[in-house]
């Protein structure tokens, strides 16, 4: 080997060993860290086995079926001196002496014991290191064969563990693909091509190594596919290069092997034409380990900075993790302080007004609603000047003619209409307040989901006993205000009453305008009066039109119960509303937090339940703190620094977010008739 090669070995060789340090910390953990690996892969019986004792200068399995069960990791490094070494999972490493002991039978034996008596594949690895002074550094991955179908006693699916397990290697960035397949075989036919061409569609990281040279049927074709200088042929960007191997039943040394491939080669009209670049083993080693260390020179700091965010991110996940509350007193505080941080941040935050005019505030949200609600109001309150409410209203009094002295409006009727429109106001009442309580519940659970507090572990354990807590208050507010405005209907039936002057007003202004109507002589006189509308709003002057032709007792009647509605609807609605504001949206938060202050005194152990460190807890702290010790000794090695269930409680009407059972304001506007003159 020449001195220009020695030298940049030499150079590389330091970034190798620490490499070779982190990968036993790594391989038996999902760290997901690119290694640079010459990762061997073929058909069963396609020479791997062969080529790889070419490259590591080892005695392997190799035989028909599938040898290899479980990845072999062979490091090869050169050495001024020939040893072999077992490397294990601890870092350890364990010298295997050659004079004693058959590598070949040892390998075998190691198989057996971590992928069993079975014909599965399995993805622990067997480590060797081999040092030795004909070798060059490089790191070779040998996996099992590709099985298309099971022979014997492989399991059913072998194929799909075979092709899955060199998925995982190949996948790897800082891998150099090594497709082997023998030079009898059909190129086009070749599956670990394909399998290659998933992960490098450029073919930028693998070799075609042809294998069993001597078998080539066709000698033209064989070198066409060497020289790569016809378009019809398979093309790799690193190329293709041809070897001859021993066969498994010869009995010659891997060193006389190697001397009679060159003898081979020599001989060969192959050679003439190509050149030894891309003959024999010895170009594949040169090759394999010039590129083996450009990758290393490659991946190397990406390698470490990737472990370096690994352990930023370890350090920040500890930084979050709670802290172990080993007293009752340290865990009660610890609620408390997580209790206010919920209140103030997770449920305040919803009710925050609008600072910029793209969000929308409870307050505004619970306004669109009362219009909705005052929009079916007045469509209740035009309904009092449709035919079908006059006749209604005429056939009530017909029936008490002769009860009581003539132009007196008989009083049970008065009574029965206005608690019939109670009977709509509280129908549309009862479902504006379901309504209102629906979007608060939906608003707060909603954001309980927000991802920004799932980092910490503590109040993500309180979150659901808490939501447990605003479901409650909000179930049993919703069962305070029904009962509250549901009661002001019921004081409202006992007997129409009001000491407000609205009622006698607008009885005295229909009155007062219905003498001055009657009083004018010809029907000029009145159309100008209509067109004067000193009668009031919109609905007064509707209403007056609808009665102008109608009874006496009947006008009484109805101007009477459309005057009491306006009156009861003017000032149960703005109570309503002012109700529904505070139970919705102004007094939420405190109320929630009312309750949440005191449920560790109306259940004792509900603190301890919740904040006391449980198993889980530990073993994610241990996990952390043991991969933030092991991230930190590979860091150091790469160069850098040294580093709740309620059972007790009733819920009275619960609320449910996505039942579409439930009426609402939108769907009882719907279903009213518009009324019709």
């Amino acid at each position: 080997m020449d001195s220009f090669v020695d030298a940049y070995d030499e150079k590389v060789r330091p970034l190798m060993d620490r490499i070779d340090q982190i990968r036993t910390l790594l391989s038996s953990n999902n760290d997901g860290v690119n290694f640079p690996n010459v990762v061997v892969v073929g058909d069963q019986s396609s020479g791997k086995s062969t080529l790889l004792e070419s490259l590591s200068l080892v005695e392997l399995p190799k035989g028909s079926g599938i040898v290899t069960r479980c990845p072999l990791v062979l490091r090869l490094r050169k050495s001024i001196q020939r040893k072999v070494y077992r490397l294990h999972n601890d870092d350890k490493k364990e010298l295997l002496d050659e004079n004693e002991l058959n590598i070949l039978k040892y390998i075998e034996e190691e198989t057996k014991e971590l992928a069993g008596n079975n014909k599965n594949v399995v993805e622990t690895l067997i480590e060797l290191l081999v040092e030795d002074p004909d070798l060059r550094d490089l790191t070779v991955v040998d996996l099992p064969g590709i099985a298309r179908n099971p022979i014997g006693d492989q399991p059913k699916n072998i194929h799909e563990q075979t092709t899955n397990l060199i998925r995982k290697f190949i996948s790897q960035e800082g891998s150099v693909i090594l497709c082997v397949f023998p030079a009898n075989v059909d190129i086009a036919t070749v599956e670990s091509f394909t399998l290659a061409r998933e992960y490098d569609p450029d073919g930028i990281r693998t070799i075609g190594v042809i294998t069993k040279s001597d078998l080539a049927p066709n000698q033209d074709a064989f070198a066409q596919q060497l020289l790569m200088n016809k378009p019809d042929v398979f093309q790799l960007t690193l190329g293709f290069i041809a070897v001859r191997n021993r066969t498994s039943d010869e009995k010659i040394s891997l060193k006389d092997a190697h001397k009679r491939e060159k003898e081979f080669f020599s001989n060969h009209p192959v050679s003439s034409i190509i050149g030894w670049h891309c003959l024999g083993i010895n170009a594949l080693i040169n090759r394999l380990a010039d590129l083996y260390s450009d990758r290393v020179k490659e991946i190397f700091p990406k390698m470490r900075n990737e472990i370096r965010m690994k352990l930023k991110d370890i350090r920040e996940q500890l930084s979050k993790f709670p802290p172990d509350l080993d007293t009752p007193s340290a865990r009660l505080a610890k609620y408390h302080e997580l209790m206010e941080f919920y209140v103030e941040n997770v449920l305040k935050v919803c009710f925050s007004p609008s600072s910029d005019g793209q969000t929308t505030s409870m307050s505004n949200t619970l306004h669109i609603k009362f219009e909705k609600y005052t929009d079916i109001i007045s469509q209740y309150t035009g309904e009092l000047s449709t035919d079908k409410y006059r006749t209604k209203v005429s056939t009530a009094i017909s029936a008490c003619i002769g009860e009581q002295l003539p132009n007196f409006l008989p009083h049970p009727v008065l009574k029965r209409l206005i608690s019939e429109k109670l009977d709509q106001l509280w129908t549309a009442t009862d479902i504006l307040i379901n309504e209102c309580f629906r979007i608060v519940l939906k608003l707060l659970m909603d954001n309980n989901n927000n991802n920004q507090y799932k980092d910490d572990i503590l109040l993500m354990k309180l979150i659901p006993a808490f939501r447990d807590i605003v479901d409650l208050y909000l179930n049993e507010k919703n069962q305070i205000i029904h009962n509250q405005l549901h009661e002001m209907i019921r004081l409202e039936k006992q007997d129409p009453y009001t000491i407000d002057s609205f009622y006698n007003n607008k009885i005295a202004r229909f009155r007062n305008y219905l003498t001055k109507l009657n009083s004018k002589n010809n029907v000029e006189q009145k159309k100008s009066l209509l067109l004067e509308k000193e009668y009031g709003d919109d609905d007064d002057e509707l209403m007056f039109k609808s009665i102008l032709n109608v009874d006496q007792a009947v006008q009484e009647m109805i101007y009477s119960v459309y005057s009491y509605w306006r009156l009861l609807t003017k000032r149960f609605m703005d109570y309503t509303a002012l109700t529904l504001r505070a139970a919705c949206d102004f007094d939420v938060c405190a109320g929630v937090q009312e309750r949440l202050r005191h449920l560790p005194i109306e259940q004792c152990d509900f603190v301890d339940s919740h904040l006391a460190e449980d198993v889980f807890t530990k073993t994610k702290r241990k996990q952390l703190q043991q991969t933030k010790e092991r991230l930190e000794k590979i860091d150091a090695i790469l160069g850098g620094h040294s580093t709740t269930t309620f059972a007790n409680h009733i819920f009275i009407g619960s609320m449910s977010m996505e039942d579409n059972s439930f009426m609402t304001l939108d769907k009882l506007a719907q279903s009213i008739t518009p009324p019709s003159s």
